[in-house]
This record gives C-alpha cells, structure tokens and sequence, in this order.
C-alpha cells in the first residue's frame, strides 16, 4: 500500500482504453503518485504494462486489488481510508461502454459510480471527480445533441446506454457538492500514431472483415451511406480529457471529447479499403454491408458486438461540443483526422 502525500486515483485500469493512457501520462508527469485499481483477474496484465514503463514513472505508480463495483471499492478499510485522506483527483474509467455488454455488466457502471461518490464524498483534499461516460449515452436520440442535455425520452440501444444515463444523472445530483468533471468521449479507436489498443471492436470489425477477404473483395455499401460516424483515437481523448479537467472552468459541466469533423458511414469504408488495398465499396449491391457483415465466417464469434456496431451505424448524430472547444482554445490539441491514422488501424487489427 505504501505512503501517499498528493495521488490521483485512476479506475479501470488496464481493461478501459483511456485508463492506460492516463496512467502512463500520469506517472511520466511525477507530480503526484498514482494508484490503479486493478481487479485481480487483470493484475498480471498490469504488471506487464507498467513494466514497459520508464523506472522513473513506474515508481510513481501503485496497485490496489479491488473492485469498483464492490463495497469500499473492494479494499480493507484501512485502505479506503488512506486512499481517501491521499487522493486529490480521480479519474473513473471503468465504466463499461461496449454496446455488447450484458445486462449484469451494464448495472455495474451503477454500482461503481456509487462507491466513486462514497469515496470522493470521503477525501478531504479532492480536487476533481473525473467520469469517463460516453458520447452513446444520447442513446437512440438522432440529430444535434448538446453536452448539456441528459435526456431519456427517445429510449436506448443497449442496457449499457441506459446504465450511462442513470451513471450520469446520479453524478449532476452530487454535483454541487462535489468538484465534477464528466468527459463524454466519441467511440474510442486506438492510439493515432502506435495504433496501441487493448480491445478490438467497434470500426475494427469493418477492418478484420476486408483483411479476412480476398483481395479483389469489394465490400458492400451499407443502406444507409450519410450516416456520421464520430470516432476519437484514445491518445487525443486522453490529451483532451486530461487538459479539460486541469481547467477550473470545468467543473460542474459535461464535455463531448470528439471529431468536428466526423466522416460518414461511406467516406470511412473508402478509407478502409484503400488502407487494405481492397476496391472501393460498390455503388449497387443487392447484398448489404449488414449483411456481409453477419454471415462472415471470422465475425461469428463478434455476433453480439457486430449487432450493436451495426445499431450504431444507423444513428445520425451530430455532438454539440462548445464546451469542450472552450476549453481547449489555443493549446493545440486536435483530434486528428481519420485519414491521417487509419494505417496505424489496419496495422493494429493485422497483428490481432
């Protein structure tokens, strides 16, 4: 456990895209120690992660078991009471988002951000209360939606959606009392410029489908082309995030982290292909990309992901994200374009 002074808390670490980012950021600062609560099933792989790490960095880092879903988070209660006297900042990462989540694992995001609250509720020198929601809170919601607005009225795709929502509203009812940032990242892809990614899904699919495929195979348009897709590499989520969440204007407000400039459904397979040396999509095809996408061989075992990807594909979103804009005026952090990283994607999924 050791002695802490100034730490910041991070959950979800290693499994949650954004939690290795910013434990490496963190711990590469050094201007506090930084605590991960690992579950035990993924403390091995921790261990390895942070063993990558500089040795200046990887000494700043520490290793709770525990469980955010779990009473006290899962630690002893002398623990949770050294955590909460140390902790200045905490960043909650571990909320599922996978739109392919179970029911069970959905209701989880519940019960994490109730024990967060406990804890934060308990730390005299808390700073900043950091959720990691995400953009598809909107849920089935089409059209401009705002960072202020947290609105149920047009239902959900997923149980997880619905979890984000109730996640969400339980945190703005303890918003004036505590010091609370929620980040609503766009559908997280990997590192822009190492392609690094701890999970496959989402825009992968398409990926792993057109690698699979032969080489003269051109992948079917889907019905429908204009859909916008909103996709941030993990690295500028977490830049942004971060940068966000230092400013003191942020506190008691939501932030949508994601592209200005979101391709469609259409501009993004013309890239795909091109990155895979496959045809450009076909203009007319009585098979459709959700159908191609369903009967590949290499997807079956995605059934469910490949489901809710596809859910996704049919909403039409445009995320208002003044807030985060505001914020991130003049210090150089831009999302980058899809084309500028999507070999570092098609790199990442031929390793897999």
């Amino acid at each position: 456990m050791g002695r802490l002074v100034r730490a910041v808390l991070v959950t979800g670490f290693p499994g949650r895209q954004p939690a290795v980012h910013l434990v490496r950021e963190l711990a590469n600062r050094g201007d506090r120690s930084v605590c991960c609560l690992v579950t035990e099933g993924r403390q091995e792989r921790a261990m390895e992660l942070l063993d990558a790490f500089p040795e200046a960095a990887r000494e700043r880092v520490s290793i709770w078991l525990g469980d955010p879903r779990s009473m006290d988070l899962g630690l002893s209660g002398e623990e949770f009471a050294v955590l909460a006297q140390s902790v200045e900042v905490i960043h909650h990462c571990a909320s599922i988002t996978d739109p392919a989540a179970t029911k069970e694992e959905a209701a989880g995001n519940v019960r994490a951000a109730a024990e967060i609250l406990e804890l934060a509720e308990a730390a005299p020198r808390l700073k900043r209360l950091v959720c990691w929601s995400s953009a598809t809170v909107s849920g089935n919601r089409e059209g401009f939606v705002k960072e202020t607005e947290l609105d149920d009225t047009m239902g959900f795709r997923s149980p997880v959606e619905e979890s984000l929502y109730d996640m969400e509203r339980m945190l703005r009812e303890s918003a004036e009392e505590l010091p609370i940032v929620i980040l609503r990242p766009a559908v997280m892809v990997g590192d822009s410029l190492t392609g690094e990614l701890e999970d496959l899904n989402g825009l992968y699919l398409l990926i792993r489908f057109l690698l699979s495929a032969p080489d003269d195979y051109r992948i079917p348009k889907p019905s429908q082309t204009g859909v916008r897709i909103s996709a941030v590499p993990v690295d500028y989520a977490v830049r942004a995030g971060l940068r966000i969440a230092e400013d003191e204007q942020s506190v008691g407000r939501t932030f949508h982290v994601v592209d200005p400039k979101p391709v469609t459904v259409q501009q993004a397979l013309r890239l795909f292909a091109e990155a895979t040396g496959r045809p450009s999509p076909r203009e007319h095809d009585p098979l459709n990309l959700a159908t191609a996408l369903m009967r590949a061989p290499g997807l079956q075992r995605f059934q469910n992901t490949t489901r809710a990807f596809l859910d996704h594909l049919k909403t039409d979103v445009i995320y208002d994200d003044r807030n985060a804009r505001e914020l991130l005026a003049g210090t150089g952090i831009q999302c980058p374009e899809l084309e500028s990283y999507v070999d570092a994607m098609v790199a990442r999924a031929q390793r897999d």
